[in-house]
C-alpha cells in the first residue's frame, strides 16, 4: 500500500502546479495530494475552487506534451484570470478553513502548490 502512496507522491513531485487533464476531461492545475481515510486523491485547482479526483483514475499532463506555444497559452490566460490564479493566501486560508470545517475527514498529504510557469 505504501509502494502506491510512493508511486502517488512521485508524480506528484512530477507535475505539481501544472496543468492537466482530469477524469472528468477537464483542464485544471494540480495543487496537492490528499486522503480521506479511504482513499488517495489528486487535489486540483480551478475557478477558486478545490477538486478531489480519486487517484484510483489518473491525470494526463500537458506540459510537455502538447505544443509549448498551447501551453504556454493557457499559463497566459490563467496569469490574466483572477479565478485561475492566488493571489491572495490569507484569502485562500479563509477558504481552506472553511472547506475543512465541511469536510472535516479530508487530509492534505503534501503542501499545495501554486507555482505556475511557462515552458
Amino acid at each position: 500500500m505504501e509502494d502506491n502512496l510512493k508511486i502517488i507522491l512521485d508524480e506528484f513531485d512530477q507535475y505539481k502546479g501544472q496543468f492537466i487533464i482530469t477524469v472528468n476531461n477537464t483542464v485544471e492545475r494540480l495543487v496537492a495530494i490528499g486522503d480521506d481515510n479511504e482513499d488517495w486523491y489528486y487535489i486540483t485547482w480551478k475557478k477558486n475552487k478545490l477538486y478531489w479526483w480519486s487517484c484510483v483514475g489518473r491525470i494526463i499532463p500537458l506540459k510537455g506534451f502538447i505544443d509549448n506555444d498551447g501551453y504556454n497559452y493557457l499559463v497566459h490566460i490563467a496569469k490574466l484570470n483572477d479565478y485561475d490564479k492566488i493571489f491572495d493566501y490569507d484569502e485562500f486560508k479563509i477558504y481552506l478553513d472553511s472547506y475543512l470545517k465541511e469536510f472535516p475527514n479530508d487530509n492534505f498529504i503534501t503542501d499545495f502548490c501554486w507555482e505556475l510557469t511557462e515552458i
